[in-house]
């Protein structure tokens, strides 16, 4: 997503620097969009859920920034192989699964100790074990032991995880050297639509990550050529797009739907047309306002910082956050809005608190130094 030239000379950190800030910030913004705008409108209904979901843009930029931000991190900016080699792959694994996993799973105990502690009847063992086998497992998230709002926003984490280790696999593989945007942007689309015909209930995790490994793999091939795509690229490519989806929906109305939070889950090809307007007019506005001067200004604000510093946990304890300011809204017969706030500085707090959990770094040295103190 930045504005930065093609061809940073090998041993110049600066305009990678810069970059680091714009893809810190935009992750920032982002994380605030989801819990502060995102979720207050879907979680506490604040606004109807047809016309909130034409918000719901925020997902691929997310997958975007990591693919851009692997790139910046992984020696690929300088010529290297980046985690391609065994050795890196393995130390990229464990830093990754670290950094997931960790505060996923000191989330997912208390979890555990709130749904076990909300029962009526004191649990039994059995009881205890399926609902610490339920939370403790990242791809089920909780299902089917949960309350209120703990686990509605975790189906991100598994798909984020099994990205985040094919990274390397998937991004050095350069998106097609010079084809036109909008060929590229057909042809994902096309491959979305032919998914869409398979039977979403047997593949639907499948297909949320194939998805979101598009837009990864685009970030990573934004990060590494910045200045490939023009204003007119996008321009074409946002015509594109929306004539598509007015297409889709006249030929099909009963099929095709404009409620985007139905089309998000599992993503289909709709949605696939719908991010791809989004994306290019939020990629026109970056271009024409050249946002990096912004970027570092914002990067200085206090509102913003907790989301840059501390942005996966406050995702993560929002569940918490806005399930608290829910409980506490209806026993004081609150109107929806008035929680919002208190369920938004929760969330902060508690994400902030649990935030030096992301920062273990755990590597194939460490390992190695744990196993000869034994």
């Amino acid at each position: 997503m930045s504005n930065q030239p093609v061809g940073i000379p090998p041993g110049d950190s600066k305009p990678a620097k810069k970059r680091a800030v714009d893809l810190d910030v935009a992750r920032g913004a982002l994380m605030a969009w989801i819990v502060v705008v995102i979720h207050g409108m879907f979680w506490l209904r604040l606004v109807p859920q047809p016309i909130a979901s034409f918000a719901l843009f925020e997902m691929p930029l997310i997958f975007m920034i990591a693919g851009g931000a692997y790139f910046l991190s992984s020696g690929e900016a300088k010529g290297g192989g980046g985690g391609r080699a065994p050795g890196a792959y393995v130390d990229y694994l464990l830093r990754r699964c670290t950094r997931i996993l960790l505060p996923y799973l000191a989330y997912a105990l208390v979890c555990v100790v709130i749904v076990l502690v909300a029962r009526r009847d004191a649990p039994s063992l059995q009881d205890a074990a399926l609902v610490m086998a339920a939370w403790l497992n990242p791809i089920n998230g909780g299902a089917g032991h949960t309350m209120l709002m703990l686990n509605w926003h975790l189906w991100f984490v598994a798909p984020f995880l099994i990205i985040a280790a094919l990274m390397p696999l998937l991004t050095p593989q350069r998106i097609a050297i010079g084809a036109p945007l909008w060929i590229l942007a057909a042809g994902a689309a096309v491959f979305v639509f032919v998914i869409d015909r398979l039977d979403t209930s047997q593949i639907g995790a499948v297909q949320i990550i194939v998805f979101y490994a598009i837009w990864t793999a685009f970030g990573f091939a934004l990060a590494a050529a910045p200045a490939r795509f023009s204003v007119r690229d996008y321009a074409f490519l946002l015509a594109l797009s929306i004539g598509a989806l007015a297409a889709l929906l006249a030929l099909f109305p009963e099929q095709v739907s404009l409620n985007m939070q139905t089309n998000k889950f599992p993503p289909n090809g709709v949605f696939f047309l719908f991010c791809c307007a989004w994306v290019s007019l939020i990629l026109i506005l970056v271009k024409l306002m050249k946002l990096s001067a912004a970027a570092r200004v914002l990067a200085d604000q206090p509102l913003l910082q907790p989301f840059m510093r501390a942005g996966y946990s406050i995702y993560l304890w929002q569940g918490l956050g806005y399930s608290a300011a829910a409980l506490i809204g209806r026993h004081f017969a609150w109107q929806p809005i008035m929680s919002w706030p208190l369920a938004v500085a929760l969330s902060v707090t508690l994400g902030s608190l649990a935030a030096p959990l992301e920062r273990i770094n755990l590597n194939r040295k460490w390992w190695s130094q744990a196993g000869s103190n034994r």
